[in-house]
């Protein structure tokens, strides 16, 4: 028997549909970065305090609801050309991928969201030993993957390697836009990084494995992160573990995007702006 919510799926995507129409490329990728596969996690987390905690301040809320819903991130727009040299559009997205001046709040994020992904491993029963940034010796160097976890009862080790990928980057606008349903970006990302890593390990295939954990800028997981995700922390005992884990990486990357345009934005005026998360932006 089909479900209210498989009834519902046409109607659902004949109404997205007729938005799209009126909407360019660049705004149709907006939407559909939006659109399923844990987008939305960060507006259903209840606020808690601190660095740790779920909630985005007032000043980080409002940037971050702006960007949600499509619309630019401030009343006036930025100057037309960002500190880094390129042009600054009115969305904000500049500052959210393409900025230079940024990759240090990119590299916080990053950093960030593996460390909550191992200490959610690290709170798993079926994982032992679980370290950050490990190092794989190949040929004249090393690749370094972002982590490293045994299973406490086979022994067999994953290797994983974290990263967030925009999807209205120039390659990834057009697909998303067409596949609004589908995480374009992060599967291209994951792809690159199985490429990249899998064949580098270190032992036979059957005990040394590799995961990409991908997300796409607006929140969106990518498949094969979920599914690994899924399987690492399985059953109800462990969905709260997980379910915290998706949660605090959505929040994160949102709070990490309110900042970096309150930066950018003053960056581009030249003039101290609002920090979202209570202090000032820097000047120039």
């Amino acid at each position: 028997m089909r479900g209210r919510r498989d009834l519902s799926r046409p109607a659902h995507a004949a109404a997205r549909a007729r938005i799209y129409a009126e909407l360019s490329g660049w705004r149709r990728a907006g939407m559909a970065a939006c659109q399923g596969c844990g987008a939305a996690r960060w507006l259903s987390a209840l606020p808690t305090p601190g660095t740790a905690g779920t909630a985005i301040p007032g000043a980080g809320m409002r940037v971050a609801v702006r960007l949600w819903l499509g619309v630019p991130p401030r009343s006036v727009p930025p100057a037309p050309r960002c500190r880094c040299g390129r042009d600054a559009d009115a969305d904000g997205r500049h500052f959210l991928s393409a900025c230079p001046e940024q990759s240090s709040g990119h590299v916080r994020l990053h950093h960030h969201i593996v460390h909550l992904v191992v200490e959610a491993l690290r709170r798993t029963p079926s994982w032992g030993a679980v370290e950050a940034e490990a190092v794989v010796e190949r040929g004249r160097g090393a690749l370094r993957p972002d982590l490293r976890a045994t299973h406490a009862s086979s022994g067999a080790v994953v290797w994983a390697d974290a990263s967030v990928t925009a999807p209205f980057g120039p390659r990834t606008t057009a697909p998303t836009a067409a596949s609004p349903l589908r995480a374009v970006a992060a599967e291209a990302r994951e792809r690159a990084k199985v490429a990249k890593y899998a064949n580098a390990l270190p032992g036979p295939p059957a005990s040394h494995t590799f995961t990409p954990l991908v997300w796409e800028a607006y929140g969106r997981i990518g498949p094969a992160t979920a599914k690994w995700l899924r399987g690492a922390m399985r059953g109800p005992a462990l969905s709260g573990v997980r379910s915290t884990l998706l949660t605090r990486v959505s929040v994160a990357l949102w709070r990490s995007h309110s900042r970096a345009v309150s930066l950018g934005y003053s960056r581009c005026f030249g003039i101290a702006g609002e920090d979202p998360e209570g202090g000032r932006g820097g000047s120039t």
